[in-house]
């Protein structure tokens, strides 16, 4: 006999753990992640707005675009999180929901789940599992596009209090950035173009103008960020949260205090009775119109890279402000 629950979440990342911790006592819950350490080797800048619920490594306060030989400052406040021991904490703070870390979910169909070791139900599914949702995909919705990036930590050299993104030819339709955390920094690049080489173009650059030692270079992350349109609960009875809900700004690459909302969001759903249709909702208010700015800023960016200070100019966030 299948072991059923009140809600099944699958994906043990940012938003099904912090899903799982709020409804922890309030529900009978199910959580499933195929990595046995969900929380290492996370492919994230881990840049956060100021106000997010998380200590932070460190604060920033403004952000320095480079690009075609021009460089712009603006003010942009956030701060850089540790989100291995954030997610850790979120782990180990479970104390009434399963935990089923290390077990593939490879189908879903109806209200059952298919994993790597067994067969479970639940009156909710929750989709928590990223770009690739194995639930976006039972439900034949797309996984794709989705734009490849990498993520590499490095010591730092020297102590800065912004961030830095960087648009270069050879990282296409994306950018670079460098993200100071205190004695380290989150360096990476996401684009269409061949990763490797792409990267190799970037630690040049950032080598030659003093911002990192070859040296010091050291763990790297892969990941994808997708870019996929908003969808929150596609039918009854199913949940889609942070990446795998195409929550994540196709901009940016943003998706961390989205992940945390949407999962806070659907958890209020939960409680109060309303489930899936109450919770899909209240995402589409909240985000709907602000991702169908970012997309068509991320079509403008695609279609003009060929003229690189244009595409900027007319589609980076903080050069082109939103009116």
């Amino acid at each position: 006999m299948n072991a059923h629950f009140d809600v099944a979440i699958i994906g043990a990342g940012p938003a099904g753990l912090v899903l799982a911790k709020e409804l922890d006592r309030h529900a009978n819950v199910i959580i499933f992640d195929k990595r046995t350490i969900p929380h290492k080797r996370i492919a994230c800048a881990e840049l956060t707005p100021p106000m997010f619920l998380v200590k932070s490594v460190q604060s920033t306060s403004s952000m320095v675009t480079n690009y075609s030989g021009k460089t712009v400052t603006q003010d942009f406040a956030g701060k850089i999180i540790d989100r291995e021991s954030w997610q850790e904490s979120l782990l180990n703070s479970l104390s009434k929901t399963k935990v089923h870390l290390g077990e593939e979910v490879t189908s879903i169909d109806g209200k059952h789940i298919n994993t790597s070791k067994g067969h479970y139900s639940a009156d909710l599914i929750v989709g928590a599992d990223g770009p690739t949702s194995i639930v976006r995909k039972s439900l034949g919705l797309l996984i794709s596009p989705v734009l490849p990036a990498i993520n590499i930590k490095c010591r730092a050299i020297n102590h800065y209090e912004n961030t830095f993104i960087y648009f270069i030819p050879e990282i296409v339709h994306g950018y670079g950035w460098y993200f100071p955390k205190g004695e380290f920094a989150n360096i990476g690049i996401g684009a269409t173009s061949n990763l490797n080489n792409a990267l190799e173009k970037f630690l040049d650059y950032l080598l030659k103008n003093g911002m990192i030692d070859k040296l010091t270079l050291y763990d790297h992350s892969a990941g994808l960020i997708p870019l996929f349109g908003m969808c929150a609960s596609p039918i009854p009875g199913v949940a889609l949260v942070g990446d795998a809900a195409g929550l994540t700004d196709p901009l940016t690459g943003a998706g961390i205090s989205q992940a945390f909302e949407s999962a806070v969001e659907l958890a209020k759903s939960v409680k109060a009775g309303l489930g899936a249709i109450g919770y899909a909702k209240s995402i589409e208010k909240t985000y709907k119109s602000f991702l169908k700015r970012r997309h068509i800023r991320r079509k403008i960016l695609e279609d003009k890279w060929d003229n690189l200070s244009e595409a900027v100019e007319e589609s980076w966030f903080q050069i082109k402000k939103e009116k």
